[in-house]
């Protein structure tokens, strides 16, 4: 009654072409296959409302003609199914894309865009003359860890760099290690003053709060402190520290440090 009588395959055929897709009836578990495998959330819920909207109104229809003895036509039902897709296109909190506005149109939906946050523009900044900037990162594959990290002068000169696989370790000890391993490395080149900057906010929190340290790199943390090194911290964007990404990924395939 719902997918295969003559009133019910005309409504389905109508909807599919409104929908511009075939509408599988075979069962009533394969009707919401119509939806797109990729699409945005405001047209997957116009795909839901119009299947289950035309199962809806089947319904009525059917309810109408055996109990109120009033023939509903093709034309009433497709009012019905087109309305009530309208209510639930405007209602939903999904998001559209601006690929979807003529499609959302022929629904008489109201296109909700997406809510796009302020563009940063993500750029590295050199740090003062007399200073060097270090940017550190870390990468854990499979619960192996290994970082990274680079050294520029105030004219973007690149001055040093070092990898390391660290081994079996989690993020944050992995993120900690490669701020031990920038002080020290600037401690071993004699340079006094470093500007150090990475892309993980929780590792930068440990010059504020040492017991944020892992026990196990307390020790090391402490000497790394007084080595004389004068340190300044920064968050940068994930954008902006790429080349120390690219470091960290290739500390995987090295032993030791190098």
């Amino acid at each position: 009654m719902f997918l295969r009588c003559p009133f019910a395959n005309h409504l389905w055929e109508w909807i599919s072409n409104k929908l511009r897709c075939s509408i599988d009836r075979s069962t009533a578990g394969t009707l919401l296959d119509c939806r797109p495998y990729r699409c945005s959330s405001q047209v997957s819920d116009i795909y839901l409302a119009a299947v289950v909207h035309t199962l809806h109104t089947i319904w009525w229809a059917r309810n109408s003609l055996r109990f109120s003895e009033v023939t509903p036509t093709l034309h009433s039902a497709k009012v019905c199914i087109h309305s009530f897709i309208a209510m639930s296109g405007n209602v939903s909190k999904g998001k559209c894309l601006p690929s979807d506005f003529v499609f959302l149109e022929s629904f008489a939906v109201s296109p909700h865009r997406r809510m796009v946050r302020d563009i940063v523009l993500v750029l590295w900044k050199p740090p003062t003359a007399l200073w060097l900037k270090v940017n550190t990162d870390d990468s854990v594959i499979g619960g192996y860890a290994a970082c990274g990290g680079l050294f520029r002068d105030h004219l973007g000169t690149f001055r040093g760099a070092f990898v390391c696989n660290i081994g079996t370790q989690s993020v944050f000890y992995a993120e900690v290690m490669t701020i031990i391993f920038a002080i020290e490395y600037a401690a071993r080149h004699g340079w006094r003053n470093i500007w150090l900057e990475s892309d993980s906010t929780n590792a930068l929190r440990i010059f504020s709060n040492t017991l944020l340290v892992p026990m196990l790199l307390r020790n090391r943390w402490h000497n790394a402190r007084n080595l004389g090194i004068q340190v300044i911290s920064s968050h940068i964007f994930r954008e902006g520290n790429c080349c120390a990404d690219y470091l960290a990924n290739l500390g995987h395939s090295v032993e030791g440090c190098n």
